[in-house]
């Protein structure tokens, strides 16, 4: 596989599920000509720190997206110590099931607090800095879940389909700037938040085969998407152009079973 040359990462969301599995990855697959160095961050210190001690390379840096002031700072200290990195991963997430019997305008809005504002905060930032500098990669990790919406998904469904929906708009309007903007749309993986759901979930993905996708994809070139398992993929695109009376029996069909 070759590697490119991201002497700086930067992975938010980095304590648990996807996100520690994609900074242990890249500690495996790179070395200090490859990847300098790696800064991980999320709301947990003691993870963070635990994380940290396997590899000289990492750095905790503790941050709340949900506050922009928790998020310049935390960028400031990175700029301060190891430059502008040259790759940012966004894995920061929260997802509770929402049946409609439960549904509630507080669920919804933390699910945006943290999945889509919390990604707007750390974007706003970047953006700007990377584009002075003229290069730059972010990938932002949203979820096959917001190609269309799915039963139980009133929260979640709907910040993964604006987080596809700002990655397309911004992947256009930053054609020749240098900075490349991703969006990684992974199936289920199984992590705490997804042993909460209650129903089988097809292609269900260890964060271990979830990172291996993602660090692939992101070594190989510069496409816009990167969606796992391809399988789960195709049927979802596929349902995504249905007409509408096709799809609501096609959900109908799988909520009973």
């Amino acid at each position: 596989m070759k590697h490119k040359n991201w002497q700086n990462i930067w992975v938010i969301g980095a304590s648990s599920g996807i996100g520690a599995a994609i900074v242990q990855k890249f500690i495996v697959e790179t070395n200090e000509s490859t990847t300098r160095h790696i800064t991980i961050s999320a709301r947990s210190h003691a993870a963070l720190q635990e994380m940290a001690l396997a590899s000289p390379r990492i750095s905790a840096m503790p941050c709340d997206v949900t506050n922009p002031g928790s998020v310049d700072q935390v960028l400031e200290l990175i700029e301060s110590e190891h430059g502008l990195p040259d790759l940012v991963i966004y894995c920061a997430g929260f997802y509770n099931p929402m049946p409609v019997e439960d549904f509630s305008r507080d669920t919804v809005a933390h699910h945006i607090a943290v999945n889509y504002q919390g990604a707007v905060n750390c974007l706003e930032p970047l953006l700007r800095k990377m584009r002075a500098r003229g290069h730059g990669e972010i990938a932002i990790t949203a979820s096959v879940v917001g190609y269309r919406g799915l039963p139980k998904a009133g929260a979640y469904g709907p910040t993964k389909a604006a987080l596809i929906s700002l990655c397309e708009t911004l992947r256009e309007e930053l054609t020749g700037s240098g900075v490349i903007m991703r969006v990684i749309n992974p199936g289920f993986v199984k992590t705490p938040m997804t042993d909460q759901n209650d129903f089988d979930m097809p292609y269900l993905q260890t964060p271990q085969q979830a990172a291996d996708f993602i660090y692939n994809g992101l070594c190989k070139n510069d496409d816009f998407e990167i969606a796992f398992p391809q399988p789960f993929v195709r049927q979802l695109k596929l349902a995504r152009i249905l007409p509408y009376r096709w799809y609501f029996k096609l959900v109908e069909r799988l909520v009973q079973k």
